[in-house]
């Protein structure tokens, strides 16, 4: 067994979807590797402390439950232990279990799994139950006799009004222009506006000021402790620290692709507006990118050092999303936003991302054309444009991921599927175009930057094996990191073509990709962390610090599709034609 298959097993087992015969073989891979029991160990402590910290039961009473899980891991080291901790047990054997451990020696794995096993069964579950039913005696004590009460005798309560001095209204949000890192031209949402236009906003340079989001939403993040993710997908199972520390060792130059990484987390989190929001001409869109670098991380709210930085982000996301579930008039943006909140709310599972994530998501799925891609605006003409609808098609598969169902993604992703195959793709160029017209054969030539889109999207729609990804694969073949030699690189394609050959099963390709772009961005990150200079860089270096790190967080922000042990299917979306696709 290799290492990411290790990892995915150590995964399923805590998000509770491993099998009988995969319990077996962790059970077996523990006793016999010290190495792998101890991260095992390392990230069993991280998945009981977020779940202490997150769980509805009393947080000391979580810890202590946390302590005597760890107890039973650290101190049963003999292979027995970890086969019963890892057995699916009948309520009989589980019994037999509690009574043999409690005659057994005080302190003893067997001991302490039979105390554990009673601490769950009379222990704050069944004690909130409890709780909650003296609550429920008690409302009827008192407050039917309240009721009962003739009206002159009953208790009146002096509601004091609000103050004047609170603004309920939010400020409005001033109207933005993306550029487009393809085409420079209009690509505003046209939506009627929420809020009275406000001012022109002065000419500050480059570099002006977001604009103050409206209050930030009240969601609570989990305590400051160290701590990870649990419950990922198959996909995302890399991204905590026993994983990445993993993953490092394997990786050619790894400590210090982890150092520069590191670097560049500390950069964006120092240059981090008051608001929580990043600089650039589209501060959603720059938020969302910078977020997204933390996420790929494993970093979520509670994360030490990153936690109040994640925190103040996804506030500011949520603040200035309006009542139609916008995050900015702008396409690129409103999707790349969406792309976080989503990430966002596998990771965390906080309400308030959620609802947020389902508005946005539908959004989206409103401005997909018939055809299953997307333009400017979300416009539903005849055009449509392969760099638009890349970053829709990230958002709806993460919002996918993340289990967003009132929003339903799976049938826009089957029409997104269709769109790539038949319209985007250009058969006489083996790759993608940048734009066309729905209903007419592709008739533009085929662009690096729009294969890469176009590869790597049909990749994360699990759609590896089609025609269209093995040419689009192949027509990158001769495509070179060429930031040595290029004043201004092409990130934005770079950013699709390094995970479009990482996804490759071809380690030939992928090494000689990656010699390149190690070589590239380890040669130009300055030293406090931060790159500059790539394409269409806005100033603020925002958008160049972003996308250098998600390429060198590439190792593990998703595991490839065809190592990963697949996902749980999501139920089947039909495109028009009923034409049946699989979407997982």
């Amino acid at each position: 067994m290799n290492d990411q298959e290790f990892i995915v097993l150590m995964e399923e087992s805590f998000d509770g979807t491993l099998s009988k015969e995969g319990r077996a073989v962790l059970a077996t891979e523990l006793t016999v590797s010290p190495e792998r029991r101890r991260l095992f160990e390392e990230q069993a402590r991280q998945n009981i402390r977020i779940h202490a910290q997150t769980s509805r039961i009393d947080f000391t009473e979580s810890q202590h439950i946390a302590m005597m899980v760890m107890d039973v891991v650290e101190k049963g080291h003999d292979p027995a232990s970890f086969s019963d901790i890892l057995h699916d047990q009948t309520l009989q054997e589980r019994f037999h279990a509690i009574r043999n451990g409690l005659r057994a020696p005080k302190g003893s794995g067997p001991n302490r799994f039979a105390r554990f096993a009673l601490l769950r069964l009379f222990g704050p579950p069944t004690l909130s139950v409890a709780a909650s039913a003296a609550i429920i005696l008690l409302l009827v004590f008192f407050w039917v006799p309240q009721v009962m009460r003739p009206p002159e005798e009953r208790i009146t309560i002096d509601h004091r009004p609000i103050s004047d001095e609170i603004d309920l209204d939010p400020p409005p949000i001033p109207p933005r222009n993306e550029i487009d890192p393809v085409d420079p031209s209009n690509n505003n949402i046209d939506f009627p506006p929420d809020n009275p236009t406000p001012s022109p906003v002065p000419d500050n340079g480059p570099n002006p000021p977001a604009p103050p989001p409206r209050d930030p939403p009240r969601f609570t993040p989990a305590p400051k402790k160290t701590i990870a993710p649990i419950g990922l997908p198959a996909s995302m199972s890399a991204r905590t620290e026993s994983a990445r520390k993993v993953i490092t060792k394997l990786t050619p130059n790894g400590d210090r692709i982890e150092q520069a990484v590191t670097n560049a987390l500390n950069w964006l989190r120092d240059h981090q507006l008051e608001n929580g929001s990043w600089a650039g001409q589209d501060p959603a869109a720059m938020t969302g990118l910078a977020l997204l670098t933390f996420l790929a991380h494993g970093e979520v709210p509670g994360s030490i050092p990153y936690g109040d930085t994640v925190t103040k982000g996804l506030q500011f996301l949520l603040a200035r999303q309006n009542a139609k579930g916008a995050f900015s008039p702008n396409v690129y943006a409103h999707a790349i936003a969406t792309y976080a909140v989503s990430e966002a709310t596998t990771l965390t599972r906080i309400v308030e991302l959620d609802d947020a994530m389902e508005k946005a998501v539908l959004v989206i799925i409103q401005g997909q054309q018939d055809g299953g891609g997307f333009d400017y605006n979300y416009n539903k003409g005849v055009r449509f444009d392969t760099s638009v609808s890349g970053w829709q098609f990230q958002a709806l598969k993460a919002a996918l991921i993340a289990g967003a169902d009132r929003a339903s993604p799976e049938a826009a992703l089957a029409k997104s599927i269709r769109f790539l195959k038949n319209a985007a793709f250009s058969p006489a160029g083996g790759g993608f175009v940048y734009e066309g017209r729905n209903g007419t054969p592709t008739a533009g030539a085929a662009k690096w930057t729009m294969t890469g889109v176009g590869t790597l999207s049909l990749q994360l729609l699990d759609k590896t094996d089609s025609s269209q990804v093995r040419q689009g694969l192949k027509a990158l073949r001769d495509v070179e990191f060429n930031w040595l030699s290029d004043a201004k690189p092409s990130l934005y394609g770079y950013y699709y073509v390094t995970q479009a050959k990482f996804q490759q099963d071809d380690k030939m390709v992928w090494k000689q990709w990656e010699t390149q772009m190690q070589k590239a961005l380890l040669t130009h990150q300055r030293p406090d962390g931060h790159w500059e200079n790539g394409d269409y860089d806005q100033g603020s270096h925002v958008y160049t610090t972003t996308l250098c790190t998600l390429m060198l967080e590439v190792y593990y922000r998703y595991l490839p599709t065809f190592e990963k042990v697949p996902e749980k299917p999501i139920q089947t979306g039909k495109a028009e034609g009923d034409v049946s696709v699989d979407v997982q």
